[in-house]
């Protein structure tokens, strides 16, 4: 189900740092969720385990001077500030990027992990390096 490629963009970490999308893309897949409350991140914090076994990055959206933007890094949870809510507008409230760079899966809630990683593991790709990595 490809419902379009994805837009890249580039923006500014919690820290100052520039993070691109062009940076991961192919290499990992990516949900992508707008403004969402700190219990998702300490959800996606939580499970970032699983996240790493999927190359699921979960990229959150956050407005520019948020508190959030500081909160601790995991692997696999980028916290990128979004002026203006360009970007976020792009993509809605979450999109599932995969690594052939489609857009798999719009969400106009936010999803729970658990979905986003059921979604991922009936992927052909995804079921493929089940088979060469085990897991």
């Amino acid at each position: 189900m490809l419902l379009a490629l994805a837009l890249g963009f580039t923006l500014q970490t919690g820290q100052g740092q520039p993070w691109s999308l062009a940076s991961v893309l192919g290499k990992e897949r990516i949900l992508i969720v707008n403004n969402p409350p700190a219990a998702y991140l300490a959800e996606a914090r939580r499970q970032d385990a699983s996240l790493q076994v999927r190359d699921l990055r979960v990229v959150a959206l956050l407005p520019p001077g948020d508190a959030r933007l500081n909160g601790p890094r995991t692997l696999m949870l980028t916290l990128l500030a979004d002026p203006g809510g360009r970007i976020g507008a792009q993509y809605g409230r979450a999109a599932l990027i995969g690594k052939d760079t489609g857009i798999k899966a719009r969400y106009k809630t936010l999803p729970a992990l658990n979905t986003v990683a059921a979604l991922v593991d009936t992927m052909p790709m995804r079921r493929q390096e089940r088979g060469e990595r085990g897991g």
